[in-house]
């Protein structure tokens, strides 16, 4: 089996999270914008490629070591194409080293010149080194098209130093810069638009946190097509939703972070993840670390950072169970980077349908706030992505449709050899990566021709199974919560925490025809203990630990399906929200699609614990169980997706 392919099953299917790499390619930089650069490189066994002069911004342009001389137009060497080597250099905010993999278009044409990609891996992964075409780096298709295309060793991983920050502006997001700078400087093959360098960006999860990063921080603005994978919008929606801290993925990237990086994860970070595992919190100061770290921030700025604030982290300890052991030596870090407010961008964006830690949410979000800043921004979905490891019927379904898939006894689509675990339907990921490029970086050929979807959202039901629809529909057809439907707001008791693993079941609606269930739910829930003595009672703060006399109830609210033809209530795409104390709650669930058959009944479930949040629930013993009223709106559409039911 070939490494793309197992790229493909190991990588993709199993978590894209734990990249299998990726790769880059170059482009080269018309006559009036070589004569701006610094020399070229000259033959040496290691030859150090320098560059004299200073960026737009006034930067100083970076030196680095390649295995190899750089192509050049400008002196016809070296232009035999398809090559790929390895640079490294030092990062100008620390010395720490960047490493990174540089792919030469299969063939070099030095009169249209070669739009650059920047490919990033996933969380814990690192660069790739052979050109493959796994769907989140498909490094083949991009050199052949005439791309460069750069693979990143992202900072504390593979081969780069430092420590991983979780894309840290002032870090990671310098780094990033600097590479873009070194490609200037060093190769003379790019191509330019209007004096500006003609940049894209691909990758999955950590390498689609990386292509927001650098559009945000780029002070040069060069990025101008992206095409992000399953990425986030704000992390402390991603790892703290509701306020409850996301066990499973706390540990995961505790665990992968280091024993895959060589224990580089940073100190401040390792220690906020245990932290949040051990008490089901995380302390304020690190839920600004996340938002800073995010795409969020820059375009909201929600909580309020301000400039070289560092939220009183100067003396961080994980507290209170290993109150006497510092997990960082300093757990100090600075807001220096401003907010900066969105500018148009072409961005085609995909993301998982059954993603536990990037749901479908973070997308609709990046789309919402990027579209209305003027760019050609799509929004398309796949099956699934940040599931595979994740304990319930996700990791059966997926498993067995990869096998399927790579084995030959799943049909293909459209009589095309698809993977339907990166398509929306019969949209292929790669198909449309490379359409995307070809139209936004070189003004070839029409994008609409393979996403056929145009400009609509492209939402997956099923492996092969797809519907498009204008817009996002938030809400819906509203539907009362409680015991008795004919009653309005007849509490729901929910059993609290490890005795809430099954769900309650709430009927909302049995339909008499197709639909589609397709878009983001949102709730108007009260959650009480069923005395109002008792909810006036319950205290401010306790033991972080066991939360107790505080009636820390916590509630997972999810929207399911029972078919027609089996009893057992089915979890839609697997999502659930939590809502953590008592009183009135009006949220967003997360987003869902689903084909529905005439007599299908929807319901509402609720859990007092969700593997996902594997041990963050309610320990409060005082609560054993709470009463939940209110209503749920459910975006049901017409079977083809293009109107709302009433």
């Amino acid at each position: 089996m070939k490494r793309s392919m197992l790229c493909s099953v190991a990588g993709f299917a199993a978590i894209t999270l734990v990249g299998c790499g990726g790769g880059s390619q170059e482009t080269s930089i018309p006559p009036t914008a070589q004569a701006q650069q610094g020399p070229q490189t000259t033959e040496m066994d290691a030859p150090e490629l320098s560059a004299t002069q200073t960026s737009r911004s006034g930067r100083p342009l970076p030196t680095g070591i390649a295995e190899a001389t750089a192509a050049s137009c400008q002196d016809g060497q070296n232009l035999s194409g398809g090559r790929s080597y390895r640079v490294e250099m030092p990062s100008r905010v620390d010395g720490a080293a960047i490493v990174f993999q540089v792919f030469e278009p299969t063939l070099f044409d030095c009169q249209t010149r070669h739009p650059l990609i920047l490919q990033g891996h996933g969380f814990s992964g690192s660069r790739s080194t052979e050109a493959g075409t796994d769907p989140l780096a498909p490094i083949e298709p991009l050199v052949d098209a005439g791309y460069a295309v750069i693979s990143i060793d992202q900072r504390g991983h593979g081969e780069s130093g430092g420590t991983i920050r979780v894309m840290d502006p002032d870090l990671e997001g310098q780094d990033l810069v600097q590479i873009v700078d070194w490609a200037e400087a060093n190769l003379d093959y790019l191509k330019y638009q209007q004096n500006n360098l003609v940049l894209g960006s691909v990758g999955g999860s950590y390498g689609g946190g990386f292509q927001y990063l650098l559009y945000n921080v780029d002070p040069d603005k060069r990025i101008d097509a992206m095409v992000p994978h399953i990425t986030w919008h704000d992390l402390t929606y991603s790892l703290n939703p509701g306020d409850v801290t996301k066990n499973y993925w706390l540990a995961f990237l505790s665990t992968a972070g280091d024993s895959k990086s060589g224990l580089s994860m940073d100190p401040y970070l390792r220690s906020s993840l245990l932290e949040g595992i051990a008490t089901s919190q995380f302390p304020q100061g690190a839920l600004d670390f996340l938002h800073y770290h995010s795409p969020s921030y820059f375009w909201q700025n929600e909580r309020n950072l301000e400039l070289l604030d560092s939220s009183n982290t100067d003396s961080y300890l994980l507290e209170p169970i290993t109150a006497e052991i510092p997990l960082t030596a300093d757990g100090r870090y600075l807001v220096k980077t401003p907010p900066r407010a969105p500018y148009p961008v072409d961005v085609l964006m995909f993301q998982g349908m059954r993603d536990s830690l990037f749901p479908f949410n973070e997308a609709a979000e990046n789309y919402r706030i990027l579209s209305a800043a003027g760019g050609d921004v799509r929004l398309l979905t796949y099956p699934y992505s940040h599931h595979y490891l994740a304990p319930n019927v996700g990791l059966i379904q997926e498993t067995l449709a990869n096998l399927a898939f790579y084995s030959g006894e799943l049909p293909t689509l459209a009589g095309a050899d698809l993977n339907p675990l990166a398509s929306c339907g019969s949209i292929d990921a790669t198909q449309a990566t490379v359409a995307w490029f070809n139209e936004k970086l070189l003004s070839r050929g029409n994008a609409d021709n393979v996403i056929t979807t145009g400009q609509q959202i492209c939402y997956t039901l099923a492996p092969g199974d797809a519907v498009s629809t204008p817009d996002i529909t938030v809400g819906g057809i509203s539907y009362p919560v409680g015991l008795d439907l004919l009653v309005t707001n007849t509490p729901v008791s929910v059993l609290s925490g490890p005795a809430g693993t099954l769900p309650t079941i709430v009927p909302m609606a049995t339909l008499d025809s197709e639909a589609v269930l397709a878009g983001i739910p949102t709730a108007t829930l009260t959650v009480s203990t069923g005395l109002h003595e008792l909810d006036s009672q319950c205290l401010e703060s306790s033991d972080p630990v066991l939360q107790a006399g505080t009636c820390d109830a916590i509630v997972f609210v999810g929207v399911g399906v029972i078919r027609a033809n089996q009893p057992t209530p089915e979890l839609i795409d697997e999502q659930v929200l939590p809502l953590r104390g008592l009183g009135d709650h009006e949220v967003e669930l997360t987003g869902i699609a689903e084909r529905l058959q005439s007599g299908d009944q929807l319901v509402l479930m609720l859990y007092g614990q969700h593997p996902t949040f594997a041990g963050a629930f309610s320990r409060d013993l005082a609560v054993p169980a709470v009463q939940v009223s209110g209503s749920a709106a459910l975006p049901l559409l017409s079977a083809d997706g293009q109107r709302p039911l009433h």
